[in-house]
């Protein structure tokens, strides 16, 4: 009914307009097929929503239009000022990429299989070109079986919106005669952008963080974060800043046209000469091994060993795709690659590729220079599988050519030697007289810069033979790329120098080129590195991050002098303003600048690791606290199960975390207090409901699974100790540790990082045999400790059966919320008034339940209460099942899954109705509502989850005949 009397705030709103002279827009432009009303609740509409403009822009106004939505009872007002629409950006078909979808289509998966059988038959036409039309007609079968399949998407979508908006006009004239229609239509909607948002999550790269996170807008939100954070949108070009992104992608383009392009000539060819001279040499055996011929295993396992969820190159065809179809494409692979050798050309494909650029910081400043980005290739698959099996032929000789200080890409080698050596230099530099300086030096732009005649030339000297040296030859041989700036491409850049981030093979063959230096540092006399007894230390690389340990500054400047030789001969850059030392121990003087480049007397990070706290690190740990609460904070708003942030803690707030616990010393008062972070987080309270070791058990034992950091650290210490190989911290260990150990190592006083280690071996003896420790993996180990260390929680000693429940609910496609109840009713932590009394916690009145006048306690409310009893009574009858309604059976879900049906779950999702509707009263909400409506609105989520499984689960019918019963009013 349309409301004839003004109230106050009517005449307030009119006297506004009158005096800034405003229009309602509605009333200027709404034309007859406009809806008269914007908001509609039952049986009740009105127009409350409404744009108002300065009555001059009358004439200039356009569009008018109310849409409604699915998710509001407020309808989308619009209204547009003058006639020129925006452009509509046109999606590039360069970046096309196969939709993962796809290969659950049947008929995609069909019209594929088809023709990846009928393609390579055909007699007469060569392999090369069989293989690149091949690629290019699935693309076309992609791209037309997604257009369809988009096409009906979008057909259902706009049949929903139009039902809802002839169904919302139609409520303009007589209010009340559609509402359930309209509810119907928004539900489906509801339904279909559900998916969408779901999509959003994954392609966010936030999926792995949130398990157990329902999809919403929230997650539209993080891909658009993601996006933003890779798209340019200042640089300095020229000597000025521009926003202008056609001048953006011209200055990426000069810059790495440039870079690229440059081939380098080396110019001191007997400084070449000698650099080479000193590289090591395989036997001829080792040869012949290298030189055979690549087999169907070779290229089955590569296919296999792709990683999944990365974007592919510019054919679009993912990991995905070769893994579906290996069965069809590996003989044919095999063979394309057989003719490439006898040609000594790989297929035109295989040398194009895109560039992205990943910035490399958050610092707006830096990230207004074209340097500020790190270009990442990205290689089509076929050519991954390629260098897959290159690398793993390389891989089994790594460790011959490459000497033990390159650590990165090489099996057996971690970036953690790195640090554990230079943390060790300074520990035995301090305990003596000895002095050390540490010098870091600074590659410029060190992958892409790589000479690929330098790099033909050491592998041509190591004597890998003509498999990989070709293979190499061919992977190099006039490839090309293209920039993506601001989802634009650039036109094509030749590259002759630089090996792509982003192939397999980059890592070695850069280790390869590098190891001209090291040897050359290595190998002289003049160099003279850390001495401790027998062991020395000059030089410790990963990847382009080198270190060099001198112990005079005749050494340093002969480092220096090599390092300009290298650069000399190779064609390599260093950045000497980035080139940082320091000096350490006993140095009768210490200056700020020597030899160009800047020195400090305080250790500073290497590789990420503070090494100025190697022996205090107090003041490191506690900063690291007030980040970690920071970054915790930033999770507690998202819909997350108690499982789910377990999982946060473990993937994303322990990770930078746990990489210097492993190297820097860190005392049990600062664990403590990340494990308090960690355990508030996981609760989403200020205060812990129960002991906090319950949470470092398994799920299986009744924990959540969140990682013990000290228990971690015994484990580290452990095995840095039993599988050292490294020479240096061989002997350090065999001189400072072996006192204190005397029974675990053959024949001072220690601290930090090293006493950690003994009081590891002290701990670890005192509870397992030597036999055992000697031979225990890393997993096996924390696990056993955990088990030993933390006994086993009381609410898991009440029942000998049902002890997976916490892993089955887990594994429950149920709301989030759902599953932190169930961990909290699992381990007597729901917060009922007799608990709350018990801790200390004021309650109002009394403990007795309001309905029954009995202690509130959990057996009371989810057994006995009225509620309760005459709930479950109905539900039983209407599944026809008996459920085990007990102490133990609410605890442990105790049901027998009759037919597959799972019952554990609706009896889960019950559980969780009582606890909804008691708190709907405790907190007085005017909206509180019976058990059963709570349980009605739960199952029918959960229904809606498993109607999009393919196939449909057949217990679903179960579903929908208790959602029969459900209420009509």
């Amino acid at each position: 009914p349309i409301r004839r009397n003004a109230d106050k705030s009517e005449l307030l709103l009119g006297e506004m307009l009158e005096d800034y002279d405003l229009i309602d827009v509605g009333t200027v432009k709404n034309a007859k097929k406009e809806m008269r009303f914007t908001h509609f609740q039952a049986s009740s509409s009105a127009r409350l929503d409404r744009v108002y403009v300065s009555a001059p822009l009358a004439e200039h106004l356009g569009k008018y239009r109310v849409t409604p939505v699915f998710f509001s009872d407020h309808s989308l007002v619009i209204a547009t000022i003058g006639d020129r629409a925006p452009v509509k950006k046109k999606f590039n078909w360069n970046l096309w990429k196969l939709n993962i979808k796809l290969l659950k289509d049947n008929v995609f998966l069909k019209n594929a299989e088809q023709f990846l059988k009928d393609a390579f038959k055909e007699p007469g036409v060569d392999i090369f070109e069989k293989w690149e039309l091949a690629k290019q007609e699935i693309k076309a079968i992609a791209i037309e079986r997604s257009s369809i399949l988009s096409y009906n998407a979008r057909c259902e979508e706009r049949s929903l919106n139009k039902n809802l908006i002839e169904l919302c006009k139609a409520e303009c004239e007589r209010p009340g005669n559609g509402v359930k229609d309209v509810e119907y239509v928004r539900e489906k909607l509801d339904q279909l952008h559900r998916e969408r948002y779901r999509g959003a999550v994954v392609r966010a790269r936030a999926e792995k963080y949130t398990m157990g996170e329902q999809p919403t807008k929230r997650a539209l939100a993080d891909e658009k974060r993601y996006a933003l954070r890779n798209e340019i949108a200042e640089i300095e070009f020229k000597q000025m800043i521009t926003t202008d992104p056609e001048k953006i992608a011209q200055a990426f383009l000069e810059h790495y046209a440039q870079l690229f392009a440059n081939k380098t000539q080396g110019c001191h060819t007997d400084i070449y000469a000698q650099l080479l001279e000193k590289l090591p040499r395989l036997s001829n055996d080792e040869r012949e091994e290298l030189e055979q011929e690549i087999t169907i295993q070779e290229v089955e396992r590569a296919i296999d060993d792709l990683p999944n969820s990365k974007t592919p190159g510019p054919d679009g065809l993912g990991a995905e795709f070769y893994k579906n179809f290996k069965s069809l494409i590996a003989s044919v692979f095999l063979n394309v690659i057989h003719t490439a050798y006898e040609r000594e050309c790989l297929p035109f494909s295989f040398s194009r590729a895109y560039t992205v650029l990943i910035p490399k910081s958050d610092d707006p400043v830096k990230l207004r220079s074209v340097t500020g980005y790190r270009p990442i290739t990205l290689c089509n698959t076929d050519y991954k599988i390629f260098a897959k099996i290159l690398a793993r032929r390389l891989q089994g000789v790594a460790c011959e050519i490459i000497s033990e200080h390159q650590t990165c890409g090489i099996q057996g080698r971690t970036i953690l030697t790195n640090v554990h050596v230079a943390r060790s230099v300074l520990e035995a530099c301090s305990d003596s007289t000895t002095q050390v300086a540490v010098l870091q030096i600074d590659l410029d732009k060190a992958f892409d810069r790589v000479s690929h005649d330098v790099l033909f030339d050491v592998l041509s000297h190591v004597n890998v033979g003509d498999a990989i040296l070709k293979g190499v030859k061919m992977a190099y041989k006039d490839c090309t790329t293209r920039l993506i700036v601001n989802k634009e491409l650039s036109s094509v850049i030749n590259v002759r120098e630089s090996v792509r981030q982003g192939c397999p093979m980059s890592p070695l063959l850069f280790d390869l080129y590098l190891e001209l230096f090291c040897l050359s540092v290595k190998n002289s006399q003049r160099v003279r590195g850390f001495q401790f007894y027998n062991a020395e230390v000059k030089i410790m690389s990963y990847a382009d991050d080198i270190a060099v340990f001198c112990r005079d500054k005749e050494s340093v400047t002969e480092v220096i002098t090599l390092a300009k030789r290298f650069c000399h001969a190779t064609g390599a850059v260093i950045n000497w303003e980035k080139c940082r030392g320091f000096w350490h121990g006993a140095w009768a003087t210490t200056p700020s600048e020597f030899e160009g480049v800047c020195w400090d007397t305080v250790p500073c990070r290497y590789l990420g690791v503070p090494l100025q706290s190697f022996r205090n690190s107090q003041t490191y740990w506690s900063g690291v606290a007030t980040d970690l609460d920071r970054r915790a904070s930033r999770w507690k708003q998202r819909e997350l199960s108690i499982f789910a942030r377990a999982t946060v803690c473990n993937v994303f707030l322990i990770a930078k975390l746990w990489y210097v616990l492993q190297v820097i010393h860190c005392a049990r008062t600062n664990v403590q207090k990340f494990h308090r972070i960690f355990a508030t987080f996981i609760w989403n309270s200020k205060y812990e409901p129960m002991r906090r070791d319950n949470l470092f058990h398994r799920v299986c034992n009744g924990g959540v699974g969140l990682s013990h950091l000290f228990v971690k650290q015994l484990v580290s210490r452990f095995f840095f100790l039993r599988d050292q190989e490294h020479p240096f911290i061989r002997t350090l260990i065999q001189t400072k540790v072996s006192p204190d150990l005397p029974s675990f190592l053959v024949p001072t006083r220690i601290t930090g990082f090293l006493k950690e280690v003994v009081d590891t071996m002290g701990f670890l003896t005192a509870r397992f045999s030597l036999n055992y420790l000697c031979d225990v993996s890393k997993k096996t180990l924390y696990r056993d400790l955990v088990v030993s260390v933390f006994p086993m929680p009381l609410y898991r000693t009440v029942s000998q059966h049902g002890h997976d429940v916490l892993r089955r609910v887990k594994r429950m496609c149920v709301p989030a919320a759902v599953k932190t109840f169930f961990y909290k009713l699992h381990t007597n932590t729901v917060p009922v008034k007799v608990w709350l009394k018990e801790r200390g916690i004021y309650v109002p009145w009394s403990v007795n339940c309001l309905l029954c006048k009995k202690p509130e306690t959990i057996e009371h409310v989810f057994i006995f209460c009225w509620d309760a009893v005459f709930f479950w009574d109905v539900l039983q009858r209407t599944l026809k099942k008996e459920l085990p309604v007990t102490p133990t059976g609410i605890r442990f879900l105790r049901v027998d899954n009759d037919n597959e049906v799972p019952y554990d779950m609706i009896m889960l999702l019950a559980l969780c109705s009582i606890w909804r509707s008691r708190m709907a009263v405790r907190h007085a909400d005017l909206d509180a509502k019976e058990v059963r409506i709570y349980f009605f609105n739960l199952i029918k989520q959960v229904q809606s989850v498993y109607l999009n499984c393919e196939p449909e689960p057949e217990w679903t019918t179960v579903i929908s005949r208790v959602i029969a019963h459900r209420p009509t009013a």
